[in-house]
């Protein structure tokens, strides 16, 4: 199982049922860049001027592209644009992957994860990491037309790019380069190099003349040097060529082998996108498949950017339609894929790393059989797929298959794939803040279980329901990331609540007390009862039942507490001393409160007689005393002023304003 920490959920997929929600409190931490050994830069031939003028653009700030048809040696390039310079780079192959996906890639190549469990950061901190390294971000195969180039440049502001593409993509402020066929010499040199041998004197007017026929472009330079070691006449190949240079495909398909032929039809199903070569053994089970893989890209045939992928150039893939190189059965390809990613999933002979390689083509073989209304083999191919893409992050990818499997379900009548895709569609919808969307997806999901007797998938989606229930909302800031706000609003919600009442009471008190008079504060006492000098701060020895209120609840604020008299002789003047006065609550049936005299007490002041450190409580009465005090509405002689209490019962406790200070 592969569990993925995304805001404060942990999303784990579970074996054959779907993904689990469950509360996650972890604090994540921000990832590590990657430390990785500088790799020597691929052999360029004949590049040094497009590679100088880029490295000008990049080091001035500005975007480049080079736009040229397959076979140019666009990836070449950028890989040497990427490998050089000292400056930190992202390399990432667009072709049929979304802008999300494309950052992960980017993510996936600048940072590691500190966390013992994989992280799924949302598009926006993507985004941010990644612009925070401002490095050169190199994207190759992108597709005619695609907006993900500007959409980057426009995110990603401290950063470079550098763009591959076959037709111009990039817009906008930056350089557009068309990438021609290599100079003579260079041409000559790469021929020579794929020949494996020095070209005689004698051969130099026919190999010149066939390097012109193929426009000195350097797949059908590599081609035309296979075909001259295996034994054609390089003066036929320059006429061949001459004619339309799209014949030397057919003639270098035209002599493979068994395998070489089956490993070929594998990669054109899938054209277009590089694959492990384990995967070719898979799909057209191939006891040697590397070997054949080798062979085809000496031959000119494939494209091999990296030790173990593989690729056919789509250009290819039109010039070798027709020919006769046999066919793969969809099923056995598809239950070979079945085997091999269940293995690389479960680390038992690949790596997730493969895995991920390899769902690219799987996706890819899944458009296949949907054109070929082979339902069934959706399905198969959108399970083993799935697992993959949710494992790896490549969680738009992840959406689509899930549709596409989904609607291949319906078709058929396949009420418990549906129901399987229907809750994986509701995680999605879950991490992408679509409240609505994630909740019918998985009622559908629980409606289809139930009624198939499903009792452990009904249960799984149950709880995923139950998860979503509490707050009715969702992870994120509402642009499809983090749940960390919303989660924080959730489990604070309480306390805000209870500030609120604590609000609302003194708001009450405060309207049953005279206009102009505050409440009094209670002075801190051990008796219940307290006095004007009473102290309550660094000097206080300890908390008792009314020294600790505002450490255990109870309000300390200016309104009145219940069945707790003070006391005190007041006169027109300031008291004559702060010695205390201990009285006992007034007998009488209706209790009244009564302020303490101007004396030393916790209220504000901005100068005692008293040289307690103590707070005073403020006095109803006028006074000529320094201290802040509120004035008496009236001159009247009554010796305090009193406020109707319904009964002495015991103090109840609010929240304190210390509680909603911790809570910020």
């Amino acid at each position: 199982m592969y569990s993925v920490l995304y805001g404060s959920s942990r999303i784990t997929l579970t074996s054959g049922s779907g993904t689990r929600l469950e509360r996650s409190e972890l604090l994540l931490r921000d990832p590590g860049p990657r430390r990785r050994p500088s790799a020597a830069a691929p052999l360029l031939l004949g590049r040094e001027e497009e590679l100088a003028a880029a490295r000008t653009e990049c080091l001035a700030g500005r975007p480049v592209e080079f736009h040229a048809p397959c076979g140019f040696g666009k990836t070449s390039l950028l890989l040497a644009i990427a490998g050089g310079g000292g400056r930190r780079s992202a390399f990432a192959r667009v072709a049929g992957n979304p802008l999300e996906d494309v950052l992960q890639l980017l993510m996936d190549d600048l940072y590691l994860s500190v966390e013992r469990e994989r992280v799924k950061y949302p598009r926006t901190v993507c985004e941010r990491l990644v612009n925070h390294l401002r490095p050169l971000i190199v994207l190759d195969e992108v597709p005619p037309g695609s907006r993900i180039p500007r959409q980057l440049s426009a995110a990603l502001p401290d950063c470079v790019l550098v763009v591959g593409a076959e037709r111009p993509v990039l817009g906008g402020p930056g350089t557009s380069r068309l990438l021609a066929g290599l100079p003579p010499d260079a041409a000559l040199d790469l021929f020579a190099r794929s020949l494996g041998r020095p070209v005689q004197d004698a051969e130099l007017p026919v190999v010149r003349r066939l390097l012109e026929a193929v426009r000195f472009r350097p797949l059908h330079i590599r081609q035309a040097a296979a075909l001259v070691r295996a034994g054609h006449p390089a003066e036929t190949l320059a006429r061949t060529a001459a004619r339309d240079p799209r014949e030397l495909d057919r003639l270098s398909a035209g002599s493979l082998s068994g395998p070489e032929r089956t490993a070929l039809v594998a990669l054109a199903l899938v054209a277009g996108t590089l694959v492990p070569g384990n995967w070719v053994s898979a799909v057209g089970d191939i006891t040697y498949a590397l070997q054949s893989l080798i062979s085809l890209h000496e031959r000119g045939l494939v494209e091999r950017p990296e030790e173990d992928r593989f690729g056919l150039p789509v250009c290819l893939k039109e010039s070798l339609r027709g020919l006769s190189l046999g066919a793969i059965s969809l099923s056995t390809g598809v239950n070979g894929l079945a085997d091999w990613l269940d293995g690389a999933l479960r680390g038992d002979v690949h790596s997730l790393t493969d895995a991920l390689q390899g769902v690219e083509g799987i996706v890819g073989l899944l458009g296949v059989a949907a054109e070929q209304g082979e339902w069934r083999g959706v399905i198969r191919l959108a399970k083993i797929a799935e697992a993959a893409l949710f494992a790896g992050l490549r969680w738009q990818q992840w959406k689509e298959v899930l549709e596409k499997g989904a609607e291949a379900a319906r078709r058929i009548g396949d009420r418990a794939s549906e129901a399987l895709f229907s809750h994986q569609l509701g995680t999605v919808a879950y991490v992408e803040d679509r409240a609505a969307d994630a909740q019918a997806h998985l009622r559908h999901a629980l409606r289809l279980r139930e009624e198939l007797g499903d009792t452990s998938g009904a249960g799984l989606t149950r709880a995923n329901l139950e998860y979503m229930a509490p707050s009715g909302t969702l992870p994120g800031d509402g642009r499809g990331g983090g749940g960390a706000g919303r989660d924080w609003v959730r489990r604070a919600a309480p306390w805000c609540a209870g500030l609120l009442v604590a609000v609302v009471a003194v708001a009450a008190v405060r309207a049953v007390v005279p206009d102009g008079t505050p409440g009094p504060a209670p002075s801190p006492s051990a008796s219940g009862v307290s006095s004007s000098p009473a102290t309550a701060g660094p000097t206080d020895p300890g908390p008792t039942d009314e020294a600790s209120s505002t450490r255990d609840g109870t309000s300390s604020g200016p309104g009145p507490s219940p069945a707790r008299t003070t006391s005190s002789p007041s006169s027109p003047g300031p008291s004559p001393s702060p010695s205390p006065t201990r009285t006992s609550p007034s007998p009488s049936p209706s209790p009244s409160r009564t302020t303490a005299s101007p004396s030393p007490s916790p209220s504000r002041t901005t100068r005692s007689p008293s040289p307690s450190p103590s707070r005073t409580t403020r006095s109803p009465s006028p006074s000529p005393s320094p201290s802040r005090t509120s004035p008496s509405p009236s001159p009247s002689p009554s010796p305090s002023r009193t406020t109707p209490s319904p009964s002495p019962s015991p103090s109840s406790k609010s929240p304190s304003h210390d509680d909603g200070e911790r809570l910020t």
